[in-house]
């Protein structure tokens, strides 16, 4: 089966047990077997996937429309529960699986929660009636919600809010524990900045590494591509691996090809434990996220518990983990390459990076973002009985639907 979020597996839903008895996670289904992109189990004690029909892309969905909406609408019926055993929703957006159970849940007037993770405008820009129309039910499924989630602080919200009179939490889709952090930040490498400021020539090769999905092309891989290559034609020689799998990953290899890179950029398909990204993590000098859009990147968290300065796409959450002068705007390779050369001229500059970042992860830590999921959820359970009338006493099982599919990063 595949998971909704392929990355994490069992590990991503586990936390809702901290309120909910049972977890009912409805979702496409494919020959993955009950495992996500990474190889980790999905289903565990108290997690159980409710199979969805499958689908590639909007054409795919667009042919399985009928059979996806009718196998949520048996869904909802099998399992909205009595009033001795009470379901609460929660659908993941945007996605088109949340929508459709959005979509099911207000034709039978049930309420729900929403766990909003990204902007579907941003991800449909280049399809300017689609990313409209989108953005306008995402904004819509927000103001039905009862309860509303929001991966960033402020972005999300100010873009998508809830009705005034419903309980909204800043709450990212993060998980880092104590074995995720490095003790300390880290300083430049030997030789760093020591040839100018525009043009420097470290004493050894400069590690740059990116993590994401390459099924579609948001993750702005092309791009780093490109500002590598311009970074070559200033004199500098950086070692770049490429992490990520997906329709586009051969047009990506391609494009390096093109470049003559062939010795520059390695691709990784995928890193298989959160073990192999601590240690892709450690074993790089920068970190660079040039993406198109996102929601608030996981994987940019991550690198930052492990004291790894980093340049990034002004977009999303991004704005919110990173300071103005580490981010550039989508979609310009020579601004990409620009503020990684500056990076690596100054010395000072990555070391006081390396120090902001890792007390910027400390923020995301889980023992920090537990009381607030819990709290959350104990809202959603409590707008589920009241709407129900059943005891506050009764059991409670938890059906999140709504995740986009692939990988999680």
């Amino acid at each position: 089966m595949l998971a909704p979020d392929s990355a994490l597996g069992y590990a991503a839903w586990v936390h809702y047990l901290g309120v909910f008895d049972q977890i009912l996670i409805a979702a496409r289904v494919t020959r993955r077997s009950a495992q996500g992109a990474a190889g980790l189990p999905v289903e565990g004690p108290g997690v159980r996937v409710l199979p969805l029909p499958a689908y590639q892309g909007i054409g795919g969905y667009l042919r399985r429309r009928g059979a996806l909406s009718a196998a949520v609408r048996q869904a909802v019926a099998e399992h909205r529960g009595t009033a001795a055993d009470t379901t609460a929703f929660l659908a993941l957006v945007p996605g088109l699986v949340g929508t459709a159970l959005t979509r099911e849940l207000n034709r039978q007037g049930l309420p729900f929660g929403l766990e909003v993770v990204g902007d579907v405008a941003e991800v449909l820009a280049d399809r300017r009636i689609v990313s409209a129309a989108a953005g306008r039910m995402l904004a819509r499924q927000c103001q039905q919600a009862r309860a509303v989630s929001y991966v960033t602080r402020t972005v999300l919200q100010g873009r998508y809010p809830a009705r005034a009179d419903v309980p909204t939490v800043s709450c990212p889709r993060v998980r880092l524990e104590e074995e995720d952090f490095v003790a300390g930040s880290r300083p430049a490498p030997d030789g760093w900045g020591a040839v100018g400021a525009r043009h420097p020539h470290p004493a050894r090769t400069v590690r740059l590494l990116t993590i994401g999905s390459q099924e579609r092309t948001y993750k702005g891989h092309d791009v780093l591509v490109d500002a590598v290559a311009l970074m070559r034609s200033e004199g500098l020689r950086p070692e770049v691996t490429i992490v990520g799998d997906g329709r586009h990953h051969d047009e990506i290899v391609r494009r390096a090809a093109a470049h003559g890179l062939g010795d520059t950029v390695r691709f990784v398909r995928r890193l298989g434990s959160r073990p192999e990204v601590r240690a892709a993590l450690d074993a790089t000098d920068v970190f660079v996220l040039p993406s198109r859009t996102e929601g608030l990147p996981r994987v940019l968290v991550e690198a930052a518990a492990r004291a790894l300065p980093a340049v990034a796409s002004a977009v999303g959450g991004v704005v919110e983990i990173l300071p103005p002068r580490d981010l550039v705007p989508p979609d310009q390779p020579r601004r990409l390459a620009e503020s990684l050369t500056d990076l690596i001229a100054s010395p000072d500059r990555y070391a006081a990076a390396s120090e902001r970042n890792l007390a910027t992860a400390r923020e995301y830590s889980l023992d920090r973002l537990r009381p607030i999921r819990l709290s959350f959820h104990r809202t959603l359970r409590e707008i589920t009985v009241s709407a129900d009338g059943s005891d506050a006493t009764g059991r409670h099982s938890h059906a999140p639907a709504g995740s986009l599919a692939g990988p999680g990063r």
